[in-house]
């Protein structure tokens, strides 16, 4: 057997932090090459396809680190399982390493993610999970909460997607003036959201 051939259930987890577990190695009805099917580990599970010879390739070439399948148990730390993905049985996934969506959630609103949760996932997912959260967020004040919670995680593009999810106009500037201008506009809309509440 190929030691390079991906084995369904492996995780590879890339030198940026993001993380993918191996589904299956699927036939291409019209060329008959194989591709290789995988699923991201970070919010929104997508599910990709890719030839398994350029997968190989690019594996090799960067650097990758391979997990054993979850049937070993060594579920690498950080990985968060989709909820739709029935087939891993909750056992075998150390409860250490789980981040649940509640935990994460409490950890934003209680400032404590670089204590409960940094080191665990990759930064980019906390990133992602976050804006997420911010977007479910109830009120101004859950919103600006988060937020602040989420300073260091945040880059220009997250934060033009936050402006625009709450329809915030972004001057140009770096990313502290940005972080800025979005956090003095959550301030405000939290000030009168809870003025009209009264």
């Amino acid at each position: 057997m190929d030691t390079n051939m991906p084995l369904p259930g492996s995780f590879y987890r890339y030198p940026d932090g993001s993380t993918l577990q191996i589904i299956c190695i699927a036939n291409n009805c019209i060329d008959k090459e194989k591709n290789i099917v995988y699923q991201k580990m970070f919010p929104p599970f997508d599910i990709w396809t890719e030839p398994l010879s350029t997968f190989i390739k690019e594996t090799g070439n960067n650097g990758v680190q391979i997990y054993k399948s979850w049937e070993t148990g060594n579920m690498p730390p950080g990985i968060n399982i989709p909820a739709n993905n029935m087939d891993i049985p909750a056992s075998t996934i150390p409860e250490s390493d789980v981040i649940t969506d509640s935990m994460f959630r409490e950890a934003l609103l209680n400032g404590a993610i670089d204590r409960k949760i940094a080191g665990k996932i990759p930064d980019r997912e906390i990133a992602e999970k976050g804006f997420m959260e911010l977007l479910d967020a109830r009120t101004y004040h859950e919103k600006y909460i988060i937020f602040t919670s989420l300073r260091k995680y945040l880059d220009k593009r997250l934060l033009n997607n936050i402006a625009v999810a709450l329809d915030i106009v972004l001057e140009d500037g770096d990313e502290e003036e940005q972080y800025d201008s979005v956090l003095h506009c959550l301030q405000t809309f939290e000030h009168y959201e809870t003025q009209r509440l009264r």
